[in-house]
């Protein structure tokens, strides 16, 4: 016989997933209260796939490298008693961004975290060739992170607590926010909630407005800059990176 929070936690993925197969709306991952023996699932989207690659870097690397590469190292720092981690896919894998926001739902996640590197306008973009390979570069400095958030999830308090702790660790570390995506312009437009943070709103993000779990993207550099791209390139500052949104993750489950 299982113990009653199992029981009902087996009860309520297995409606989870009869709403996942039939095409209902997601499970609500409020209706599971946590408790002491529940450990804290954290799914982490490394986004993009091999298919749609995403934004092409100043070296001739697609964005999916650099969200592989941090989701993995950030899986591994996350694990731990207590905490458990999920990948919405593997480096080779495909997965819609329905699928990815599915997924987090049925798990009943307790957070969600989609990992993208940035890009920015065409106007501000000159291409290059690396080796023969095509390439972006800014025409000037644009570096930083971002954090977005979206109204439309259910969880937005929460999701707000958590986009606030990760951008207190990563001033922390030295780490700026980039503004450029709320400049007045074609493409860009978002509305800061924190200025200082680096968070904004950004309510039709599919993989955010679908979750019913907390839930935040974060872009951590703009690969498109030569300095920013050097820097999250680089194994040690990926640790760093890593180890902040880890501190991050152990306040907001406290």
């Amino acid at each position: 016989m299982l113990p009653r929070y199992l029981q009902a936690r087996s009860a309520q993925a297995f409606l989870c997933l009869c709403a996942f197969f039939i095409g209902a709306a997601p499970c609500d991952a409020a209706e599971v209260p946590r408790t002491a023996d529940k450990p804290f699932v954290i799914v982490i989207d490394p986004g993009h796939t091999p298919k749609q690659p995403g934004a092409l870097g100043v070296k001739g690397i697609h964005e999916v490298t650099y969200n592989d590469a941090l989701s993995a190292k950030l899986a591994k720092a996350l694990q731990g008693p207590g905490v458990q981690v999920v990948l919405t896919r593997a480096p080779s894998e495909e997965i819609s961004l329905d699928g990815r926001a599915e997924l987090a739902n049925v798990r009943q996640a307790d957070l969600f975290l989609a990992l993208h590197h940035d890009s920015a306008q065409l106007k501000y973009l000159t291409k290059t060739e690396i080796n023969g390979t095509p390439a972006y570069q800014t025409v000037r400095p644009i570096a930083g992170y971002s954090i977005f958030v979206s109204q439309l999830n259910p969880r937005f308090a929460q999701s707000q607590q958590f986009a606030k702790l990760l951008g207190q660790e990563l001033l922390a570390l030295g780490r700026h926010p980039t503004l450029h995506h709320a400049e007045p312009i074609a493409g860009e437009n978002r509305e800061l909630l924190d200025a200082k943070l680096g968070i904004y709103k950004f309510d039709e993000l599919l993989v955010l407005r679908k979750t019913t779990v907390p839930a935040v993207l974060l872009e951590v550099g703009v690969i498109v800059d030569a300095e920013d791209e050097k820097y999250v390139a680089d194994n040690a500052k990926q640790d760093a990176i890593v180890q902040a949104i880890v501190a991050a993750a152990e306040r907001f489950q406290h």
